[in-house]
Formats: C-alpha cells, sequence, structure tokens
C-alpha cells in the first residue's frame, strides 16, 4: 500500500514537473534558441527517466537490486532534467568568463584538451 502511494506521489511529483516546464517554455518559446534546447533537453531527460522507472517497475522482483538501481537512475535523471531546465543561462555565462579571467592558464589547458579528444572522437567516424 505504501508503494502505491509512494508511486502515486512520484506521478503527481512528475505531472507538476511537466507543467511547470511547460509554462516555461511556453514563455520561451519567443525567446533564445538556447532556451528552446534547454527545455528540449530536460522533456527528454524527463521521458528516459519514465521509462526507466516503468521498465524498473516491470521486473519480477520489485525489491530486486536491478529495480533498485533502475529507480535510482530513473530519480537521477529527474534531477538532471530540473537542473537543466532551472539552469540560468546568462549566469552559467558569466560564471565561466569569470573562471577565465582568473585562471586563464588552466582555462586554456582545459580547452585545449577538450579539442584534441573531440578531434580523436570525429577523427574517427
Amino acid at each position: 500500500m505504501e508503494d502505491t502511494i509512494h508511486g502515486s506521489n512520484e506521478t503527481e511529483g512528475l505531472a507538476t514537473r511537466r507543467a511547470t516546464s511547460n509554462i516555461g517554455s511556453s514563455s520561451e518559446r519567443g525567446g533564445s534558441t538556447l532556451n528552446n534546447i534547454k527545455s528540449t533537453v530536460a522533456e527528454k531527460l524527463y521521458s528516459a527517466a519514465d521509462t526507466l522507472q516503468q521498465k524498473a517497475g516491470q521486473t519480477n522482483q520489485p525489491d530486486s537490486t536491478i529495480a533498485t538501481y533502475g529507480n535510482q537512475a530513473s530519480e537521477w535523471l529527474n534531477r538532471s532534467a530540473d537542473y537543466i531546465r532551472d539552469m540560468d543561462v546568462n549566469k552559467v555565462k558569466s560564471d565561466v568568463q569569470d573562471e577565465v579571467k582568473r585562471n586563464p592558464g588552466r582555462s586554456l589547458l582545459i580547452a585545449t584538451a577538450a579539442g584534441l579528444i573531440l578531434g580523436a572522437i570525429f577523427r574517427r567516424r
């Protein structure tokens, strides 16, 4: 019985998050492309979390290790979607700019390493 109540609360929470996300995304339609991408990514993460939760619930043993890990991963995906949806793009941009100004050498090394890794990945394709 408690599992049913807990599952119902999770479903209500998901519906609330989606409604809030849809309200936010409708007001952002006239906004930047980055905000649209942010909303799309958040929706995809919510969808993946729903699917994972459903699959974990379909196991023959609800208390099994697979179901536990599936539910935990689903929760992580939901939290990631919440973070992405609530993230302020301008704040992230200013934080990165401040970090580059404070540590230009380290920032250059990180950018070089990222470029080398991406170059190696795309070269193999």
